[in-house]
């Protein structure tokens, strides 16, 4: 009777212990406190427990300390470690999209070879060229539309939304510019001077924090999308919103608020549950 209950009392320690595992992974760190980061604290457990992000050496996490890209491309490569499109036979592998070095991530930077194996001209929201090749500017910080551009939201092809909803959800957004046009409108496909604002323009810089109007086509009952830009960050924000991933705060996407550490782990965690969910994550993950 007595070994019974000491069995039974391991037996519920070591539940115990188990459940509280990623509480204590997330408050072993000084900087992270319930209070503050409590919409965090799972992510940034099981981030650290799956070795996809670290603290810093002494105990902190920096929670708000901004992200840049090469960072967040480090954190997709190490959570998603069987997706590399860039690799002989491996996702849509396609020489007419890779790119065999970018003018700014040379052999010695300290994530070339998450880049070089995750990114290619397919990430053209994310991707610049140039006179002198392309440019991926790995140290620019990520605001939340670079972080829209920079995710890799083609995991989720699955769940495709049409074109009204598209626009019902983004339409909702207050902070987010929206041009709706009639689609006998000839001028917005061709000329229109909302795709002369830099969208296209192969010189304009770093545009991956930068949100262009949205344009969106009237033709009687239907609505189209009339240029590739609106067409995908309209849907990767629509799809954000409905899935939970990043969402509108009392109406709006904020996105030109800066990228920290603690919102960068929350919506990659969230971005791996959703592919749990709908049975996609063991095409693009191990862990």
């Amino acid at each position: 009777m007595r070994r019974k209950l000491w069995l039974f009392f391991v037996f519920i320690f070591g539940t115990v212990l188990a459940t509280s595992a990623p509480a204590q992974a997330a408050t072993r760190f000084s900087d992270v406190n319930s209070a503050e980061y409590g919409w965090a604290e799972d992510a940034i457990s099981f981030m650290v427990g799956k070795g996809v992000i670290s603290g810093y050496p002494d105990g902190t996490f920096k929670p708000g300390r901004f992200v840049d890209k090469a960072e967040m491309t480090v954190m997709i490569y190490r959570l998603f470690d069987r997706y590399r499109p860039n690799s002989s036979g491996q996702g849509s592998n396609d020489n007419s999209y890779s790119i065999k070095q970018f003018a700014d991530v040379p052999s010695n930077h300290w994530a070339y070879k998450e880049i070089s194996s995750l990114i290619n001209i397919s990430w053209w929201n994310a991707v610049q060229s140039s006179p002198k090749g392309y440019l991926f500017y790995p140290d620019a910080k990520l605001n939340r539309i670079g972080a829209v551009n920079l995710l890799p939201l083609f995991m989720l092809a699955e769940e495709d939304l049409s074109n009204e909803e598209v626009y019902q959800i983004v339409s909702a957004m207050r902070d987010v510019p929206i041009v709706v046009s009639s689609y006998s409108d000839d001028e917005l496909f061709m000329g229109h001077p909302l795709q002369e604002d830099g969208r296209y323009d192969e010189n304009a810089g770093n545009k991956t924090n930068l949100l262009f109007p949205l344009l969106f086509a009237k033709d009687g009952n239907e609505l189209h999308i009339p240029d590739d830009y609106s067409g995908i960050v309209a849907s990767d924000l629509a799809l954000l919103q409905k899935t939970g991933i990043m969402t509108a705060y009392n109406g709006e996407f904020e996105a030109q608020d800066m990228l920290t550490r603690a919102e960068a782990v929350t919506i990659l965690h969230r971005l791996y549950l959703r592919l749990k969910q709908t049975g996609a994550l063991a095409k693009y993950s191990s862990k």
